[in-house]
């Protein structure tokens, strides 16, 4: 491989594989919309292509890619319906269609998932043992939907698709959950809620980094899923306790489970009262941060060869450096 087109190259999973391929000698082609913030791309050599996928048409893709890694998307557990569909299933549709017209010989097209599609609130979470279903969240369902349009696709016209479904994404220049639960943090937010101690699905994104690489060079894995998360899983507790000290704080009031989802109960009631009230809890934000959620990523080890750095303290290092770089510099994390 010697080129590829990532798409969603400046947003937070984006931006770390244009990173990720650029030091690995690749020539990255960046799809961003023109309105597109891009200072995550700053001084990275990347050929930016400027296009929306939801207007396909206006898009020119270059002669010489090899590859593509789809990592646009819009991730949200509030977001409608019509948003999830426009955004999820009929950009990934458009993309697909454009490339078919322009008829490129790709080797690997690689479609960035998520690992509700499998479910949560489970241990050892996998297409054989799926967890409690989130497909009330219309963000799941479209996520699925176009998984089965991809591997349609992939049966009926030799689609070169692998489908990678990562846990939850932390690391630097995560804009959406990382800045928000480290400015909450800054302002004495309590971020433990009960014990703390279940697991979850932590996915540090040098990890998803190293298994899209793994996904496209591999032979013989079209047409399959793989979930990604670390190997070795940190606790709710072991995660927020680690932001804490890394910005000076210290817990010293634990909020009892069932307060939690009361004060998400209200919030949500003030959002729907008040549209334009962005409630930053709801009862399924408290439901993940108290059940256990593990998958199972044997087969991703087995069968791509993934191998999954678990220095959680030296990446939540990275991921707090990342914040105060941003302060430092004046910008909004």
């Amino acid at each position: 491989m010697t080129s590829l087109l990532i798409t969603g190259a400046n947003g937070f999973i984006g931006s770390n594989l244009c990173r990720h391929f650029l030091d690995r000698g690749i020539q990255v082609y960046a799809l961003v919309r023109e309105t597109s913030d891009l200072r995550f791309l700053e001084g990275l050599d990347v050929r930016l292509i400027r296009g929306d996928l939801r207007e396909t048409a206006k898009i020119r893709i270059p002669d010489d890619i090899s590859a593509v890694v789809h990592s646009a998307s819009l991730v949200s557990d509030v977001a409608v319906e019509q948003a999830c569909e426009l955004n999820i299933f009929f950009a990934t549709v458009n993309l697909v269609r454009k490339l078919q017209a322009a008829a490129r010989p790709l080797r690997r097209f690689v479609y960035l998932s998520t690992a509700l599609v499998l479910g949560y609130n489970g241990i050892g979470i996998s297409e054989e043992r799926p967890g409690q279903s989130a497909d009330f969240l219309p963000y799941t369902r479209q996520k699925k939907r176009t998984e089965q349009f991809l591997l349609s696709e992939h049966a009926e016209r030799g689609l070169p698709v692998i489908i990678l479904r990562p846990g939850d994404v932390y690391g630097p220049n995560d804009r959406t959950t990382c800045a928000q639960i480290l400015r909450g943090c800054e302002r004495g937010v309590p971020l433990i809620v009960g014990h703390g101690r279940w697991h979850f699905g932590y996915c540090y994104v040098g990890n998803l980094c190293q298994a899209v690489e793994l996904a496209i060079n591999r032979e013989g894995i079209e047409g399959k899923a793989y979930t990604v998360t670390n190997g070795e899983l940190p606790t709710w507790r072991d995660f927020f306790m680690a932001v804490q000290k890394g910005l000076g704080k210290r817990q010293r009031v634990y909020i009892p489970v069932w307060f939690a989802f009361t004060v998400a109960g209200i919030m949500s009631g003030l959002g729907k009262v008040f549209p334009g009230y962005q409630p930053p809890l709801n009862y399924y934000r408290i439901k993940r941060i108290t059940t256990e959620t593990t998958y199972d990523i044997s087969r991703t080890v087995a069968e791509l060869g993934y191998r999954p750095d678990n220095n959680f303290e030296a990446q939540t290092a990275e991921i707090i450096n990342w914040y105060f770089q941003e302060r430092k510099h004046g910008t909004r994390a």
